[in-house]
């Protein structure tokens, strides 16, 4: 174990920091910010904060630290567990945090890197790695400048894998949350791909964080100091960590690397202000729809491609039987893909995947999957397939057009029964549970007459089934159903939280996951860091 020491910056006066005062002007003029993807209702805030650099962050955070003031921390409010809806306190926003600084190889690991700021999207981190425009360099070192130029000049083609369906969300929203999506199932979440951090902690202080540098004890803990030389020690949590994506709770593993503490910690031990992540080589790729007679055909047919060592698969996405009738009900109608053909009227559920591409190799590679297509019953001549940019795009569209949808029909609804919203699942289950689970799913939600519509991620056995209630009563028996789902998952080894955190609407989840003694390990690696507990009030824990 390596003590780690907190440092600090230059201090700046708190009245240069942009401020605005009063519940009432923030509700009126700056709604935006008491909301997030989550439609949680908030109660406002007292005061919202717009830091444009690290200075003004320490000293706002120092001045609230001081007071025990709460405040809850706000990048592109992309979530949707409410975790960036105040509720009250103040709200600080890290938006201005928005520059992409660095981006340099590093010889010894093989691979380009980027330094970014918390408030910079997904988007504009693509943008960047596609034009490879320099940003504006400020005072950077030549060395620096140097790096740019490089980068600009190396002919290969670079990508950031992680990708989150929204590309709005803000890098650091997604270290915090440790956001994955389609990709992941090859390349892992964003915890993957993050080599350092600088975490502010409530005080001011931050603590600059490379990976493979602070690792715990043996006995599974860590110590740091802060700038008074006091002397922090914490314990990391000793559950067991499930064999599934997880974000539900503080990520633990024996001797477990400082970094991978604040990746996924939903803002409740630090602020990330900067982060600087890997790259990886793009190559030539194939992405194909390949359409079946049934749901149980895709399950197994998923397992069967999982099996299958000669296909490397970016990603393995679904859409069940109700999805593809969803999606057939809106062929040519605004918004459908214009190259999208019809979807075959024999299909009663499909998978969407992706490979790499090589042309060389072509007819290999297809013999290999029609022999794995074949082995299940299905015909890979019931496929659509795709290698260039724009037929690609128009696959991930209509993607996308399902959640888009499903959210249409139930803003429809809310007009009369305003309290209604969607439900969906984000639980996840080890790879031999996933039939097991899909039965569940199906049997249970047809048998309550619902309106359900299940896709997404089946290859990381992490299917989104969303049900549309159509009144007040069919939301409450609907919630009952999902706890009845998440107790099962959990029950199989699975998490109750694959993707999208716990935020400060599945504090319920959580418990049916960790036991009250694990829970309040959690809250003493918090309280280590967050003596006064201030940060993200309600994320996580109830109280």
């Amino acid at each position: 174990m390596h003590e780690i020491h907190s440092r600090t910056l230059t201090e700046v006066d708190l009245s240069q920091v942009t401020c605005i005062s009063g519940i009432e002007r923030i509700q009126a003029e700056f709604p935006a910010y008491l909301s997030d993807e989550s439609k949680l209702t908030s109660t406002g805030c007292d005061t919202l904060y717009l830091p444009k650099s690290e200075e003004e962050l320490a000293a706002v955070l120092r001045f609230l630290n001081s007071q025990a003031i709460p405040v809850t921390i706000a990048g592109a409010r992309t979530g949707l567990v409410g975790g960036s809806v105040p509720p009250g306190g103040a709200l600080v926003s890290l938006e201005n945090l928005n520059q992409i600084q660095a981006v340099y190889f590093l010889p010894e690991a093989d691979e380009w890197r980027v330094t970014a700021q918390a408030g910079v999207s997904l988007y504009s981190l693509n943008e960047f790695l596609q034009s490879r425009e320099t940003p504006a360099l400020g005072g950077w070192q030549f060395d620096i400048k140097e790096s740019f130029a490089l980068f600009k000049s190396d002919h290969d083609a670079y990508f950031y894998p992680p990708d989150p369906t929204e590309t709005t969300a803000s890098l650091g929203g997604t270290v915090a949350t440790n956001a994955s999506g389609a990709r992941a199932y090859r390349y892992g979440s964003t915890r993957t791909w993050v080599r350092r951090l600088r975490v502010f902690l409530a005080n001011g202080e931050y603590l600059d964080i490379p990976r493979g540098k602070y690792f715990a004890s043996t006995s599974g803990q860590f110590m740091f100091f802060t700038i008074d030389g006091q002397a922090h020690s914490f314990s990391i949590p000793d559950y067991r960590w499930p064999k599934t994506k997880n974000t539900a709770g503080l990520f633990t593993a024996p001797q477990m690397d400082l970094i991978d503490l604040f990746i996924g910690s939903e803002g409740i031990l630090g602020l990330v202000t900067t982060i600087e992540v890997a790259l990886l080589k793009r190559q030539n790729k194939i992405a194909m729809v390949q359409f079946l007679e049934s749901d149980d055909q895709a399950v197994k047919l998923t397992t069967t491609l999982r099996s299958e060592i000669g296909l490397a698969l970016n990603y393995l996405e679904y859409y069940s039987e109700n999805t593809l009738k969803l999606l057939r009900s809106l062929q040519g109608k605004p918004g459908y893909p214009a190259g999208i053909p019809q979807i075959p009227s024999s299909a009663r559920s499909a998978l969407f995947f992706e490979m790499d591409y090589d042309p060389a190799s072509e007819d290999q590679m297809l013999l290999v999957l029609e022999a794995t297509v074949n082995q299940v019953g299905a015909d890979l001549a019931n496929s659509w397939a795709a290698t260039d940019t724009h037929e690609m795009e128009d696959f991930q569209r209509l993607r996308h057009l399902v959640p888009e949808t499903i959210n249409g029909i139930i803003a429809e609804r809310k007009r009369k029964h305003p309290g209604l919203h969607k439900l969906g699942t984000d639980l996840a289950v080890p790879d031999e549970h996933l039939s097991e689970m899909w039965r569940l799913y199906q049997t249970e939600c047809d048998k309550k007459g619902f309106e359900w519509y299940a896709f997404g991620h089946i290859g990381n056995n992490h299917i989104h089934v969303n049900i549309l209630p159509r009144d007040m009563a069919e939301l409450k028996a609907g919630k009952e159903l999902f706890e009845q789902f998440a107790r099962h998952a959990v029950e199989l080894g699975g998490t109750v939280s694959a993707e999208h955190g716990i935020g400060k609407l599945k504090h319920n989840f959580l418990k049916l996951m960790y036991s009250p003694a694990e829970v309040d390990q959690m809250r003493a690696v918090k309280h280590a860091l967050d003596p006064e507990g201030i940060l993200n009030p309600g994320v996580l824990f109830s109280e």
